[in-house]
């Protein structure tokens, strides 16, 4: 039971993460594959190469310093120019690129988009096998064998869709898979969007405190984005469905248009199997994801209060190295979340149970790493205490008397991200 929800921890995010980025691109070099004698393919193909080894490089590169590349400004950057690209595409695609210069753009658009894409969900599919082997106690395990196991399988789903999809979509008409890739690009775009604005958010550049009623049910539901992705690909399948028989022609024999018709018989048994393969996917990533989780569900935090404007809390309580949950009630009625958790010698590490990615879902301990329950990216406990990434808004603290103590007005403060 353990072992396969290990593997199912690291299948699901890989799988969903790539449905998002190759369904997306499938329907696109199907597009591409039928216009102007699929003479724009090429430069998709050159976009897919460079965007999947530049997504290796970043991760590398991450990896490699830890500081050098932050991940939420890369995402921020590359969701912002994917959507300069998409709305170019959109444009483009509507007509026929008659002029040079209409051609240079729609190639400029085409790789702009497919290298954003790439680096966008690159980064956040390797970043699931490489916290995988980066955090293992011991790398040559079954245990680690396991999960990565379960990232290539989902990698291999992914990619099996994009199949589904590109072949679905290769037979359908200019103006349908034009409506088609329309409806798809709307779905990134949002989901761009509400991360990009999220990120302005936290680093206050957009304000807080007007947009949080908006886009708090938006950021608290992210991890639900990918049903978003299966829904709009069922447009693909169903435009197939709906789309008539060819009409027999005036030159055709009988036998000539038996073969025809059998030809879009064919065609139309790859939307079946993507419908089968959509249902399978949307299961995996509803049952599958809660039984994977169902026991990890967030241990109640323990009331505490102020004195003398001062959250005191014994070291005695927070020294065993495990995560530890407080909550600090404001005049309000707000429950303020925070965690402590020693991370080694007198240091420790003392954070609001949120962070300014992923909000307000907080965080869990798994064997003995410190988890987000909604991205499920381990934490290094050293940098538990500091900002950035997915890293739990920091809370400073200081020790006395053998009492970790918080000043109420750093408490009161943190009120905004738990409303």
């Amino acid at each position: 039971m353990q072992m396969l929800q290990l593997f199912l921890r690291q299948l699901i995010p890989v799988m969903e993460h790539g449905i998002a980025l190759l369904i997306p691109l499938s329907v696109l070099a199907a597009m591409l594959d039928n216009r102007e004698k699929g003479r724009f393919v090429r430069y998709f193909k050159k976009a897919a190469y460079w965007g999947f080894w530049g997504s290796i490089f970043i991760m590398a590169v991450k990896q490699g310093t830890r500081t050098a590349v932050s991940r939420e400004v890369f995402e921020g950057i590359t969701a912002f120019t994917a959507i300069c690209g998409e709305v170019l595409l959109l444009q483009f695609l509507r007509s026929e690129t008659v002029s040079e210069l209409r051609k240079e753009l729609f190639r400029n658009s085409i790789m702009l988009t497919v290298v954003s894409l790439f680096l966008y969900y690159g980064m956040e599919i390797l970043i699931v096998p490489v916290t995988t082997v980066t955090t293992a106690e011991v790398i040559v395990s079954i245990e680690t064998a396991i999960k990565i196991l379960g990232a290539v399988v989902g990698l291999l789903f992914a990619w099996m869709g994009s199949i589904f999809v590109y072949r679905s979509a290769r037979s359908l008409r200019s103006k349908r898979l034009y409506v088609v890739f329309a409806i798809q690009t709307a779905a990134l775009l949002f989901q761009q969007i509400v991360y990009i604005v999220q990120i302005l958010m936290a680093r206050n550049i957009l304000p807080l405190q007007k947009l949080i009623n908006i886009m708090g049910p938006l950021i608290d539901h992210q991890s639900q984005f990918v049903f978003i992705v299966f829904a709009v690909a069922f447009a693909v399948p169903f435009a197939l469905f709906l789309q008539k028989r060819p009409a027999r022609k005036d030159n055709e024999n009988p036998a000539q248009y038996r073969k025809v018709i059998a030809s879009d018989i064919h065609k139309k048994r790859w939307g079946k199997a993507m419908v089968v393969y959509l249902v399978a996917m949307i299961l995996i990533s509803s049952v599958g994801n809660m039984y994977a989780h169902k026991k990890e569900e967030l241990v109640p935090a323990v009331n505490v209060t102020a004195v003398n404007n001062v959250v005191s809390i014994p070291l005695s309580k927070v020294n065993d190295g495990h995560l530890h949950r407080f909550a600090y009630h404001t005049q309000k009625g707000t429950a303020v979340r925070f965690i402590v958790v020693l991370k080694g010698g007198s240091a420790y590490g003392v954070g609001f149970d949120a962070c300014e990615i992923c909000g307000a879902t907080g965080y869990i301990e798994r064997e003995g790493q410190i988890v987000c329950k909604l991205c499920d990216v381990v934490m290094n406990k050293s940098t538990i205490g500091m900002k950035g990434g997915c890293n739990p808004i920091p809370l400073k603290y200081s020790v006395n008397d053998g009492n970790l103590q918080i000043e109420q007005n750093l408490l009161d403060e943190g009120e905004k991200y738990f409303r």
